[in-house]
């Protein structure tokens, strides 16, 4: 598959795909490979659009999805693998869904939560990674207070 030169530009404008990468989610990015190499779908998929344009490429890494929202957004990235969540479409573009993570919470052994609908009610903490996907789903969803990390 060809691209055009100006969607090639429009992807990358400084003529290197800067692929941003959210090392705080296991689920998308795993520890580099021996070879300094990041491993898992985000960097396969960078790698993938890459060379499906055309262009060189080069990682650029991030400990937490807020902060490469960050860069997107500001342009230091040219894409990112995030989670689309209404508060972040109002300021970036998706496209659509990569890939649909299931998730649930976890709880100490012996808890008398047995149910998602059990968690949002008063006197159960919730904790979550700050401005992760998950973070935003739960600030919009849950109506009890939550504790961010």
């Amino acid at each position: 598959m060809q691209i055009s030169p100006a969607a090639r530009a429009e992807l990358a404008p400084g003529g290197k795909l800067r692929v941003g990468l959210n090392y705080g989610n296991f689920l998308l990015v795993l520890k580099d490979g021996p070879g300094g190499e990041p491993r898992g779908i985000a960097p396969d998929l960078g790698r993938e659009l890459a060379r499906r344009a055309g262009l060189p490429f080069e990682f650029v890494k991030f400990d937490a999805a807020g902060k490469l929202f960050d860069a997107v957004k500001a342009g230091q990235c040219d894409v990112g693998f995030l989670g689309a969540e209404p508060q972040r479409a109002a300021e970036v573009e998706f496209t659509p869904a990569y890939l649909e993570l299931p998730v649930t919470f976890l709880v100490p052994a012996g808890s008398p939560i047995r149910s998602i609908a059990e968690v949002d009610r008063d006197g159960v903490r919730v904790s979550v990674s700050e401005r992760s996907a998950y973070d935003l789903y739960l600030s919009r969803n849950l109506k009890k207070e939550r504790e961010s990390a």
